[in-house]
């Protein structure tokens, strides 16, 4: 029996664009349905009724859903450029991309019946794990994948955030540098496997450090704040930063406090966007590998909605440390 892998074989199209054509979903451009069809009809593919039916299950659409303290956002680059990844993977494996929104429910299980509504096939979760909104989604039927959530409720993936905090701060150290101001962002999983990292690197070297000080990711302002209040205080030779965007803010405060990067203070930062290329000098960061976490978290997704025996699973990917000219060894 002609199945629509064959096809999808036969035809160079993705098996879930193969099921699309073959039952007239949205989402499929008429040169695309033409030639799957007629790919179909010259292998003389047979639909099967009950296998119809079963594929009529799925929707082929995923929803994305960003939510933080009560608001839906889209403004963190690190997730745009992750979604990006994601998209391409998801669309060329025949699914299309619905943002996620509470529409005009204001109740409880508001996510979940949006869900419904609109027929989605699972969820990719970023955001506040903690919220009820969100928690009902992640314990809902809905298969969903989260990035950077630490729990057991769904998969996820995420980056070895304890690792390779301890590994750049180690380095610094070894640079000379041992007074090192870490402005960290929220409270959450990622910030406090990084608050660890960098504590026990000083540990290991059986040095005394600075204290982290909370200021939020993605936010110019109150890391500009931080940097002037805290350089003035504490006199740090290196500046770690929450994200390479809120660098931006903080090196920009250095600059306006006269100070030269990297022969006065050297600075660096998580994440590896498209930001910690636009500073000069280019930010010395812990590089995220984007590209790789968007498409596992597609890959992942996508085998949960079709196998509903995928197992739960956290998976790290690894990151890596860039040291740039804008840190520099002292004595």
């Amino acid at each position: 029996m002609i199945t629509i892998y064959d096809i999808s074989k036969n035809s160079g199209y993705a098996p879930g664009t193969v099921s699309k054509a073959l039952n007239n979903y949205n989402g499929v451009n008429e040169k695309t349905r033409r030639k799957i069809l007629e790919t179909a009809k010259q292998m003389g593919y047979t639909p099967n009724a009950n296998a119809r039916a079963l594929k009529a299950k799925h929707s082929y659409n995923i929803g994305v859903l960003f939510y933080i303290r009560d608001r839906l956002d889209l403004t963190q680059q690190l997730f745009l450029e992750i979604l990006n990844e994601f998209k391409y993977v998801a669309e060329n494996a025949g699914y299309d991309i619905t943002l996620l929104s509470k529409g005009n429910d204001v109740g409880t299980h508001a996510f979940v019946k949006h869900c419904h509504i609109r027929q989605l096939d699972g969820v990719l979760v970023f955001g506040d794990y903690t919220a009820d909104l969100v928690l009902e989604l992640m314990t809902s039927d809905i298969p969903c994948i989260g990035l950077d959530y630490s729990g057991e409720l769904i998969s996820s993936v995420m980056s070895d955030n304890y690792e390779k905090t301890k590994e750049l701060v180690l380095k610094l150290i070894e640079m000379g540098h041992e007074r090192i101001l870490f402005l960290t962002g929220e409270d959450g999983y990622v910030a406090d496997e990084r608050k660890r990292g960098y504590a026990d690197a000083f540990k290991q070297v059986n040095k005394e450090r600075l204290p982290c000080v909370r200021v939020g990711y993605y936010n110019l302002e109150a890391c500009a704040e931080a940097t002037k209040k805290f350089y003035a205080e504490l006199k740090p030779t290196a500046i770690l930063f929450p994200d390479d965007y809120s660098a931006i803010g903080g090196i920009n405060a250095l600059r306006e406090m006269k100070l030269s990067i990297p022969n006065d203070v050297s600075v660096a930062a998580f994440d590896g966007s498209v930001f910690s290329q636009l500073t000069s000098p280019q930010l010395t960061c812990v590089c995220q590998d984007i590209q790789k976490m968007g498409r596992v978290l597609a890959d992942k997704l996508i085998k949960e909605i079709e196998d509903g025996n995928s197992p739960k699973e956290q998976i790290v990917i690894p990151a890596t440390v860039k040291i740039t000219d804008s840190c520099k060894a002292i004595k």
